[in-house]
């Protein structure tokens, strides 16, 4: 009897057996196979600079292996080459990438992730619990786990200031659903990661500083997976040749506006083209704090002045009722607005968690009473070292536009690839909403990717 037939016949035997007899056959036990955890470099050099070399490219390839990287780490060294006084991380260490690419040789760019750092920051408050950030930031240099921290991470002291700290990118392509190990023959892939100037990745504390820092050592580590066994080897290349493989991942799209202060309604146009949207994340920061290198720009975001606002999709309202907000003290209304960012995040690939984020915390951020903020909005505030511990703003305009919730279905979001209509964020605003203000809208989108019998990648969006 081949090994093909034994196989089959052992799982036929285990189909008839009940659980409480079944023990090793027929059950999935693992195949043979070795694990190893490679190192990928970069290859343009290794040490980078916002104001030199800025960008890194670590080529990447398997070999004949599978690459699960949704275990991977994204490892720096970072240095700060400011003067006169420390500086903090604004966030992490992601607070340092402003563009995630992913290239292939043969297909071009298959993944862009702009203003990378200020959607990670997010998210690491919003699907995290306390003790989830607190495990991360171990490795990460994130800042303290609590509602009312500030959003300083690790102190790098001045000119000579330096540690090691490793991420995980939220890319779709590296972090698939279901958390499926790239295929065996996929074609080499570079990661191009663009730095972010040092005003909006570090935060001074010292009036005086001006902050500065370089890139050194970085290293994508990710285990492979060689199988043993010949026989489903052959069966997977096999379907490799037929019909190529297909898995889906989360992905993101940036689209940027500027609004005008005072009461009015503002419009931002969108004009989105996806064919699985499954939702928007909208955050604002005044114009004036936009690369001031003493305020928590990278991290720290502000509702107030916000009373209300819709996204238009093909010409129909989402959702049809407006959300109102109120972020006065006396009546704080924010419950609609605070349920869609739960939604949204919970849609761009995470569970519902116990978010970092409280309505305090979502409407504004200030600073301790014992000292007096900088001119502007109160969520941005001059982050010194007097400052620490200010509260910082974390909400966002969000909106949820899944079909359907959950994890086994594909392609559950909107279809805005033929829509005859752009896609527009409208906002009223009030008297409060005191600064002209940037606004980054990340449109979450499920991508689909199609690995070909040449092992070249081909994307949908």
């Amino acid at each position: 009897m081949d090994m093909q037939a034994q196989r089959e016949q052992e799982l036929k035997i285990a189909q008839t057996l009940p659980a409480s007899m079944r023990y090793s056959i027929g059950s999935a036990d693992a195949v043979s196979s070795s694990t190893v955890e490679r190192m990928f470099e970069t290859n343009n050099g290794n040490v980078f600079s916002p104001s030199g070399s800025n960008e890194l490219r670590i080529p990447v390839h398997s070999g004949m292996g599978f690459l699960d990287t949704a275990k991977h780490h994204l490892e720096f060294t970072i240095k700060n080459k400011g003067g006169v006084a420390a500086s903090s991380l604004d966030g992490d260490i992601s607070c340092i990438i402003d563009q995630v690419r992913i290239e292939m040789a043969e297909s071009g760019e298959i993944e862009r992730l702009d203003g990378y750092s200020v959607l990670h920051n997010l998210k690491s408050v919003w699907n995290a619990s306390y003790t989830d950030r607190e495990m991360r930031n171990g490795r990460s240099g994130g800042p303290v786990p609590a509602i009312d921290n500030a959003t300083n991470g690790n102190s790098l002291a001045h000119t000579s200031g330096s540690a090691t700290f490793s991420t995980q990118i939220d890319s779709g392509f590296l972090m698939g659903h279901h958390k499926k190990a790239l295929p065996m023959g996929i074609n080499s892939f570079t990661i191009v990661i663009r730095l972010n100037t040092a005003a909006v990745a570090l935060i001074a504390e010292n009036d005086a500083t001006t902050p500065d820092y370089e890139i050194s050592n970085a290293r994508f580590y990710c285990p492979v997976y060689q199988l043993d066994d010949a026989l489903i080897v052959q069966s997977y290349l096999a379907k490799v040749q037929t019909s190529g493989l297909q898995w889906t991942g989360d992905t993101n799209k940036l689209y940027m506006g500027n609004l005008s202060s005072g009461a009015s309604t503002k419009v931002v146009q969108l004009n989105d083209r996806s064919l699985s949207l499954k939702g928007f994340v909208t955050v604002l920061r005044p114009s004036a704090t936009y690369n001031d290198s003493k305020r928590a720009t990278n991290s720290s975001f502000n509702v107030t002045g916000c009373t209300q606002y819709h996204y238009s999709l093909g010409g129909m309202n989402y959702p049809q009722t407006p959300i109102n907000i109120n972020t006065a003290d006396e009546g704080l209304n924010i419950a609609r607005a605070y349920d869609q960012c739960l939604k949204t995040f919970a849609s761009a690939g995470h569970a519902y968690s116990e978010p970092l984020v409280n309505k305090s915390k979502f409407v504004l951020g200030d600073a301790p009473a014992t000292v007096a903020a900088a001119a502007g909005p109160p969520a941005v505030v001059l982050v010194t070292a007097a400052t620490q511990g200010a509260v910082t703003g974390q909400g966002a305009l969000c909106l949820d536009t899944r079909r359907f919730d959950s994890e086994r279905i594909s392609m559950v979001g909107l279809n805005t690839a033929k829509s005859a209509s752009p896609s527009t964020l409208q906002i009223v605003t009030s008297a409060d909403f005191a600064s002209d203000t940037i606004t980054n809208t990340y449109a979450i989108v499920e991508a689909e990717y199609v690995m070909k019998p040449n092992g070249n990648i081909a994307v949908n969006v």
